[in-house]
């Protein structure tokens, strides 16, 4: 009897490991697949950024931070983690996400309804847009801007005045993604961060539902002591190299972009 006990105790084993456990790199969670980050490089970041906006552009990383009376646009070097150059926003300003079309660098503001628009190579402040509500996250198909807001919606905007042309609802299967943050465009998806929770959603911009998750709850503890959420998410076309961060992490890191992404 004891044996018998010790076989059917294998046997449901066996079943668990081989329909819950894990399936080679990717994870399966309701029919989406969720991939494990895998670290290609790691590179120095100001522990003291509280990081609201990454993207790379002609060689450097470009970082926007939040926290009024801290609030900046930066050009950072990325193998020293130096700051090239620095533009400080108004202490009124909560600063948000960023997003670079054709060489000029758009800012959001968290509720001050305002968009800011740079040279990238100076930083020079060229015009201000304004909308209505929350800003949270940017990014760009090369022709229109994606923003976020801290909900399930996406809008897309005309980059030539900011207008609203269309709203996008981001699904999981039939569950709305809400909290969505930092974003960026890559290989035809849009990756977005979602506040509070170390992973990363892979968005059909055609229909809003979520292709893929990555989690990158692995490099938070890794990030320092004071490393608070994961936001942060730049694409290095060109060299096809992906790059992460988050508030007050003191590194950025260079992980390999899921495959369902190529």
């Amino acid at each position: 009897m004891k044996a018998n006990r010790i076989i059917l105790y294998f046997i449901t084993l066996i079943f668990i490991l081989h329909f819950f456990g894990p399936k080679s790199y990717a994870l399966e969670t309701g029919g989406t697949p969720v991939f494990k980050c895998r670290i290609i490089n790691q590179y120095p970041h100001d522990e003291l950024a509280f990081t609201q906006g990454l993207l790379y552009h002609r060689g450097w990383l470009y970082e926007s931070t939040g926290k009024l009376g801290r609030s900046s646009l930066r050009k950072v070097d990325l193998e020293s983690g130096r700051v090239h150059t620095l533009v400080k926003n108004n202490i009124q300003i909560f600063s948000e996400g960023i997003c670079c079309l054709k060489d000029e660098i758009y800012q959001l503001t968290w509720r001050s309804g305002k968009c800011y628009v740079y040279t990238a190579g100076s930083l020079a402040r060229k015009r201000i847009f304004k909308y209505k509500g929350q800003g949270w996250g940017l990014t760009t198909d090369g022709n229109f801007i994606y923003q976020s807001n801290g909900s399930s919606i996406l809008t897309l905007r005309d980059p030539y005045d900011f207008a609203r042309i269309k709203e996008l609802q981001v699904t999981d299967g039939v569950v709305s993604i809400h909290r969505l943050n930092e974003l960026e465009y890559i290989n035809g998806l849009i990756f977005s961060n979602i506040w509070k929770n170390d992973r990363i959603a892979a968005i059909d911009p055609h229909n809003g539902k979520v292709k893929f998750w990555l989690d990158i709850s692995a490099l938070r503890p890794l990030a320092g002591k004071k490393a608070e959420a994961a936001n942060g998410i730049a694409w290095n076309a060109d060299e096809k190299r992906l790059f992460v961060t988050g508030k007050f992490w003191n590194k950025v890191f260079e992980i390999e972009l899921p495959t369902l992404a190529n």
